[in-house]
């Protein structure tokens, strides 16, 4: 510990950097459909408890509608650093271009289906 007016030496510490292997293999594959099914009938069911008067349980179904929002907006996010990433490696070459299209354009892209 350093006495008053002093500075604190440095001490460089072990940074803890959070891995979420479950995400970063969806990123990875862009495999969205199994997650747009999901998503999208889990909304609707929230939509509908929405709609019903009860005891705050349509104000919790808002809330977790929100929430549903969110981590797909987060996943398209993402999805979009991935891009801007490779594109910053240098792997935007012709063909890499061409491949990125198809994949943006197919049928594996993250909807957010119900939500807005």
């Amino acid at each position: 510990m350093a006495k008053k007016g002093e500075a604190e030496p440095q001490v460089d510490e072990p940074r803890f950097i959070p891995r979420y292997p479950a995400i970063e293999k969806l990123i990875d594959s862009e495999d969205f459909d199994a997650i747009n099914k999901n998503f999208g009938t889990a909304y609707e069911g929230l939509e509908k408890l929405a709609k019903q008067k009860g005891l705050g349980s349509a104000s919790d179904a808002r809330k977790a509608m929100l929430a549903l929002e969110k981590a797909m907006d987060l996943m398209a996010y993402l999805l979009k650093l991935k891009y801007q990433y490779l594109e910053a490696q240098g792997k935007g070459n012709k063909e890499g271009d061409k491949s990125r299209q198809k994949k943006s354009g197919g049928g594996k892209q993250l909807h957010q289906s119900g939500a807005r």
